[in-house]
Order: structure tokens, then C-alpha cells, then sequence
């Protein structure tokens, strides 16, 4: 006795869709933290780091639970910010900002992956 295959369902389609929607949204959720980062550091150094200086008040400056989303939602920004304000090494700033770079490197080329996948 055999049993009738089962009729194919949409449901693995459409969980594939949402995980590329999510992919996709995530990739350039990233890139806009990043290009807020970069654009924030060269209006930051026109300034002559004032407003980097601001933005590190403003952030240390929050309750602690909101910190800490903000820190997770902003973690290169915050990074850069705390590498221009907290440390005062110049060798240590200068490797930060290399990560930094490398960072961003990494997440263009996770943007331009997930944009190629279909």
C-alpha cells in the first residue's frame, strides 16, 4: 500500500523570501550605520572634532539600559567615538580606525553578496 505524496506547499518559498527580505534589510541596515560613521567623522574632523566630542557626551551620558541598546544598535559609531575621546594613545586610536576600516570592508562586501543572491 503507498500513500499519496504530499501536495508541495508555499511555506518553504515564503520562509526563504523572509530570510532574504531579512538578509538583505540587515546588509543595509549595516551600511547605513557605516555610512553615518564616515560621514560623521569627516564633519566631526571639518569641525575640529567639537561635535565628535558632543557625540560622545550625549552618548556616555544615557541611562544605562538605553546604553546599552544604543551601543548595540551603533556599535561602530560608538567605537569610533570612544577611540576618539577615551583613549589616549595615538597608536591605539590609529589601530581602532584600521579596524574600523577593515569593518566597514567586511560589511560592503556582505552588502554587495547579499544584493548578488537571489
Amino acid at each position: 500500500m503507498t500513500t499519496p505524496s504530499p501536495l508541495p506547499s508555499s511555506a518553504p518559498r515564503s520562509r526563504g523570501r523572509a530570510a532574504r527580505a531579512f538578509e538583505v534589510g540587515l546588509s543595509l541596515y549595516g551600511a547605513a550605520v557605516f555610512a553615518i560613521l564616515w560621514a560623521g567623522l569627516a564633519v566631526g574632523l571639518a569641525t575640529g572634532g567639537d561635535l565628535l566630542v558632543d557625540a560622545w557626551a550625549w552618548l556616555s551620558g544615557l541611562p544605562a539600559g538605553v546604553a546599552v541598546v544604543a551601543w548595540i544598535l551603533l556599535l561602530p559609531i560608538a567605537v569610533g567615538l570612544w577611540a576618539w575621546n577615551a583613549v589616549g594613545s595615538t597608536l591605539v586610536t590609529g589601530a581602532v580606525a584600521v579596524g574600523l576600516v577593515a569593518w566597514t570592508l567586511l560589511m560592503a562586501s556582505g552588502v554587495v553578496r547579499a544584493l548578488r543572491r537571489r
